[in-house]
């Protein structure tokens, strides 16, 4: 019998929350509509102001002058330009990793050389080993930061 109390009690505790919370609910789908019908109507006046910027251009300078400028502008200018700057970028990476592999065996090298005369005693090699690592990573680093492609 208690099982069956416990149960009762139990959809009685859920009918009440249910009951309770749909008005919160149905609130809130409202504030939700209302929003997006005031989100639409702006759009739609931004839409109709465009439209009628474009009918006022195209009047003033000829039938599509508004997209064949606008088009140009939003595209960042025409594809030549647009090629004409990737090869550019393109090549200023190749000039950068090229330096970047200069910088990274000179510095090498020097490193080496410079870890080798200030190790000591049979250190000698080890000294060359991390000196050249070392020597490695900080000149591809200063080679890198010789050439700037953000121009």
């Amino acid at each position: 019998m208690t099982s069956h109390r416990k149960l009762a009690g139990l959809a009685l505790a859920l009918a009440t929350g249910a009951v309770t919370l749909a008005p919160l609910t149905s609130a809130w789908a409202q504030a939700y509509d209302s929003r997006y019908d005031a989100e639409q109507a702006q759009y739609q006046a931004e839409r109709a102001r465009q439209d009628q910027a474009r009918r006022d251009y195209d009047a003033q300078y000829g039938e599509g002058a508004y997209d064949r400028y606008y088009a140009a502008q939003a595209d960042g200018g025409y594809r030549e330009d647009r090629r004409e700057y990737r090869e550019e970028r393109r090549e200023c990476r190749k000039e950068k990793s090229g330096n970047a592999t200069a910088g990274a065996l000179l510095g090498g090298i020097a490193g080496a050389v410079i870890g080798s005369n200030v190790a000591r005693g049979g250190g000698r090699t080890g000294g060359a080993i991390i000196g050249g690592v070392a020597g490695a990573a900080g000149g591809s680093a200063i080679a890198k930061g010789t050439v700037h492609c953000d121009d």
